[in-house]
């Protein structure tokens, strides 16, 4: 389970979240990269909060708040060379949301960090 750093929506987190945060395992992911598993925290965009956390087994979860939005994700990840690609069978946001994905792939940076790209200019680097 994802552990918040900052209290940020961690109250709205635990609420919409209950009752389907385990619905990746009923997806049929497949085992993943064990060298990229891990619990990642986002950087580099102002405002944002997000965590990623990808497990051996293939599943992911997946958090984002940015002002009054919340987004919240599950589903299976996969790595094909550079590229960590996220396929949400699960997605919630508490308003209408831009940035809302079925499919979001990142890229690996040589030091390990994933790496997202918000309308082909902003970035955004996940670490652990």
């Amino acid at each position: 389970m994802i552990r918040l750093r900052q209290p940020i929506a961690c109250a709205t987190l635990l609420l919409l979240t209950a009752g389907w945060i385990s619905g990746a395992s009923a997806a049929g992911c497949q085992r993943a990269d064990a060298s990229l598993a891990g619990h990642y925290y986002m950087r580099g965009v102002m405002e944002v909060g997000s965590e990623l956390q990808l497990k051996a087994n293939g599943e992911f979860e997946y958090m984002l708040a940015y002002g009054a939005l919340d987004e919240y994700a599950t589903g299976c990840w996969s790595r094909e060379g550079q590229v960590v690609t996220l396929v949400a069978t699960k997605f919630e946001a508490n308003a209408e949301d831009p940035m809302k994905f079925e499919r979001l792939e990142l890229a690996i940076n040589p030091d390990g960090k994933l790496v997202r790209r918000f309308d082909g200019v902003q970035t955004a680097t996940y670490s652990r």
